[in-house]
C-alpha cells in the first residue's frame, strides 16, 4: 500500500485552490465547472486506478480512500471518484470515456449526486455496463448538483459486465464520502467550540459541549473505519460496502444534529459554510440506499448462514483485509 501523504498532501492542496467554499457556491448557482475539471483532469489522479501500462499509477481503492473521503470534506462540485472508477471499469473491459467525461454512476437511486454537472453516466442492464451522454436531471431538493437520471441518448460505449453490481460500488464511494464529510464538520465543531465565548468562557469549556463533541467524535471514527473497510480490498465487497454504508448513514444524523447544535443559528445562514458539508452529507444518507436499506442487506445474509452464531457471522464477513492481502 502506497503512503498515504505522498497522494493526500498535493491532491488536498489541489482541492483547496479550486474546491474552495466560494467555488462550491458558484458551481451550485450556475451549475459550471469546466475550470475546476480541467484542474483535476490536469492533475493525472483520475487515472490512479489504471494499470501503469496504460498510464495510469496501478493503486488500489484503498490507496485512493484518503482522497475519495477528501472529495466530500472539501465537498468537490465534480465527480472524481466516480469517473476514476468508471475509467478503471471501462478499461478492464477494452472500452474507454471519451475526453474529458465527468462521469456519475447511476445504478436505480432516488437521487444521484452530482448528476446535474455530469456528462456521462455509466449504468447496468442486462449484464453490461452501458456508458451514456448525460441526460436530463430532475432538481436535487438538496440544491447540491444532484438529480434523478433520465437517460435521453443512445450508449456510446457498451462492455460486458462481469457480474459488478454498480450500486455497491456507488454505495461505497459514497460512505467514503460521508466519512470526509463528517470529519470536516467535527474539525469545524471543534474549532467553533473553542473560538465563540459565552459567559466569559469559550463554549468548549462547558461540560455538556464537551459530552456532545465526545460523541460526535465517537461517531466520526466509527464512520471512518467503517468506509475504510469497504475500500480496503481489490474490489468492492458487497457485505463490506453494506456496513460502510449502513455505519455511515446511522452516524449522520447526530454528527450533522450535534455540529448544529454547537454552532447555533448561525449553522444553517447561507453564509456560514457548515450547511454546504450538512446539505450533502443528507444527500448522500439517501443515495443508493439508507441504512436502513442496507441493514437489510445485512440481515439477509446473515439469514442465508446456515450454521454458527452471528458473532461468527460478524468475524468472518467483516474481518479487516490486510495490506500484503490486498495487494495479492
Amino acid at each position: 500500500m502506497m503512503d498515504a501523504d505522498i497522494l493526500l498532501d498535493p491532491f488536498r492542496r489541489m482541492l483547496s485552490d479550486v474546491s474552495t467554499p466560494a467555488h462550491v457556491r458558484a458551481a451550485q448557482a450556475s451549475g459550471e465547472v469546466s475550470r475546476i475539471w480541467q484542474e483535476i483532469e490536469q492533475s493525472g489522479f483520475l487515472d490512479a486506478l489504471l494499470p501503469e501500462e496504460a498510464g495510469g499509477s496501478g493503486l488500489t481503492l484503498a490507496d485512493i480512500f484518503p482522497l475519495v473521503a477528501e472529495c466530500g470534506a472539501f465537498c468537490l462540485p465534480v465527480p472524481f471518484a466516480e469517473t476514476a472508477v468508471a475509467r478503471a471499469l471501462l478499461h478492464a473491459r477494452g472500452a474507454a470515456a471519451p475526453e474529458g467525461a465527468m462521469i456519475v454512476l447511476a445504478p436505480p437511486s432516488p437521487i444521484v449526486p452530482l448528476a446535474a454537472v455530469a456528462t456521462h453516466v455509466l449504468l447496468a442492464r442486462d449484464g453490461e455496463i452501458i456508458l451514456a451522454p448525460a441526460g436530463r436531471t430532475d432538481p436535487d431538493p438538496f440544491d447540491a448538483l444532484a438529480g434523478q437520471v433520465r437517460i435521453d441518448a443512445d450508449p456510446i460505449a457498451t462492455a460486458e459486465a462481469g457480474g459488478i453490481d454498480l450500486n455497491v460500488i456507488a454505495a461505497g464511494l459514497t460512505a467514503a464520502k460521508m466519512a470526509g464529510a463528517m470529519r470536516r464538520l467535527l474539525d469545524l465543531s471543534l474549532q467553533y467550540a473553542e473560538q465563540r465565548q459565552q459567559f466569559g468562557r469559550s463554549l468548549g469549556k462547558f461540560q455538556a459541549i464537551q459530552q456532545q463533541l465526545a460523541v460526535m467524535a465517537e461517531q466520526v471514527v466509527s464512520a471512518k473505519v467503517a468506509a475504510n473497510m469497504a475500500m480496503s480490498g481489490a474490489h468492492f465487497d458487497p457485505l463490506k460496502v453494506a456496513l460502510a454504508k449502513c455505519r455511515t448513514s446511522e452516524a449522520s444524523h447526530q454528527v450533522c444534529a450535534i455540529a448544529h447544535a454547537v454552532h447555533g443559528a448561525i449553522g444553517v445562514t447561507e453564509e456560514y459554510d457548515l450547511q454546504l458539508l450538512t446539505r450533502r452529507i443528507k444527500q448522500w444518507q439517501i443515495a443508493f440506499g439508507s441504512e436502513r436499506y442496507w441493514a437489510g442487506r445485512i440481515g439477509a445474509a446473515r439469514l442465508l448462514q446456515q450454521s454458527g452464531t452471528s458473532a461468527d457471522f460478524i468475524r468472518e464477513a467483516f474481518q479487516p483485509i490486510l495490506p500484503e492481502a490486498a495487494s495479492a
